[in-house]
């Protein structure tokens, strides 16, 4: 099922690549901090990528854009302690006025299909490996080198479709890329 799924996602991403008409971005992430709401002391760290394939410029002011993230999600916690995710997600930019070079934007991720290797992470628990990536942050593009930078939070659950849902979030995310 996972080797399915990987090739799936991989041929998607590929096809979509092939004919997408915007720059193409590659944004390294890392993150750490405390599950919210855990019923143990629980720290999450993460550490992945995102391949955005796609960006409509919708106007001044909105971009819609899609992408394939990468997730490798660790805890503390002695017992089950990492899993993968591959998610494919939709993501709405809301950007600032230009400032000099830079250029600030809000971003927001949701209902991102994503298949999770375990069900459970340290004390959390999830019913299958199906979930929802959802992500949101604030960042900024240099727009003389492409270069891009944002804090953000993320999220991984299955929005209450299945029960256990405790979900398993990274409260501060770093993500670094490179649009190309």
């Amino acid at each position: 099922m996972y080797k399915r799924f990987i090739i799936m996602m991989t041929t998607l991403s590929l096809s979509l690549c092939a004919v997408a008409k915007q720059d193409n971005a590659l944004i390294l992430n890392l993150g750490y901090g405390p599950q919210p709401s855990a019923e143990v002391s629980q720290r999450n760290h993460t550490v992945g990528f995102d391949y955005e394939f796609y960006r409509y410029q919708r106007s001044e002011r909105q971009r819609l854009s899609l992408g394939v993230s990468y997730t490798y999600l660790a805890t503390d916690h002695q017992d089950n302690s990492s899993l993968h995710a591959i998610s494919i997600y939709p993501q709405l930019t809301l950007l600032a006025k230009k400032h000099l070079q830079w250029q600030p934007w809000f971003f927001v991720r949701a209902l991102g299909p994503t298949y999770l290797s375990e069900k459970t992470l340290g004390t959390r628990h999830q019913a299958k490996h199906f979930a929802f990536q959802a992500q949101v942050g604030l960042g900024v593009d240099h727009l003389d080198s492409n270069w891009m930078f944002a804090l953000s939070y993320k999220h991984f659950s299955n929005a209450n479709l299945y029960q256990p849902n405790d979900g398993f979030d990274v409260p501060l995310v770093i993500n670094v890329g490179k649009r190309f």
